[in-house]
């Protein structure tokens, strides 16, 4: 791949379906293509698609697939089973091979080149995120996550308690539809960031 095959990524990407019925207790925001496109055209730029790669708390599989489109190995991580199935749907209806596993994220030890993830803002779960970033930073040697703009503060006071880096961070328009029963508007633009995180030593 000598280019960055963005229109046909960004056909891909709308091309897979959001969830079918949405937890809020797991606090299940389908990552809006635009903002997916974006995480994964940095992570490729940067040379983080070419080995392997995990996406934790995958949903329908937005990132694992855009990842795998571009050439990486990809395991995606997810608790909910029915999301689960919708990414494997999609994954066959794209040709396209990872390895899915239905699993908590805190049981994820598996050492991988590369993590890239939307995970829980911990809006409706406080703390929700934290396991996310945990695993993340120890087991991989560069991770990419968005995250809401809010958050910056405490992110990267989290990430160096974890003994992890920030190394880079984008500003990233998140619009999401109304998909939860506590929204009171059909859309909604949030301010986010796309995070570019390192474990201290690593490349």
């Amino acid at each position: 791949m000598t280019g960055f095959p963005r229109k046909a990524l960004d056909q891909l990407l709308r091309s897979i379906p959001d969830f079918p019925e949405p937890k809020p207790e797991l606090e299940q925001y389908p990552t809006p293509p635009f903002a997916a496109l974006q995480l994964l055209e940095h992570a490729w730029q940067a040379g983080d698609l070419a080995g392997s790669v995990a996406d934790l708390g995958c949903g329908t599989g937005r990132l694992a697939l855009g990842a795998a489109f571009l050439g990486a190995k990809v395991v995606g991580v997810e608790l909910d089973s029915g999301a689960l199935e919708v990414a494997r749907q999609a994954a066959t209806g794209a040709e396209l091979e990872v390895e899915w596993r239905c699993d908590a994220v805190e049981n994820w030890t598996q050492q991988v080149d590369t993590i890239v993830m939307n995970p829980p803002w911990g809006a409706q779960r406080p703390g929700a995120d934290r396991p996310f970033l945990r695993a993340a930073l120890a087991t991989a040697g560069s991770v990419w996550s968005l995250q809401p703009a809010v958050s910056d503060r405490f992110l990267r006071r989290y990430v160096e308690q974890l003994g992890g880096a920030v190394t880079g961070a984008w500003p990233v328009d998140l619009k999401l539809e109304r998909t939860m029963p506590h929204h009171t508007r059909e859309r909604k633009t949030v301010e986010g960031t796309l995070y570019h995180l390192h474990p201290v030593g690593a490349r």
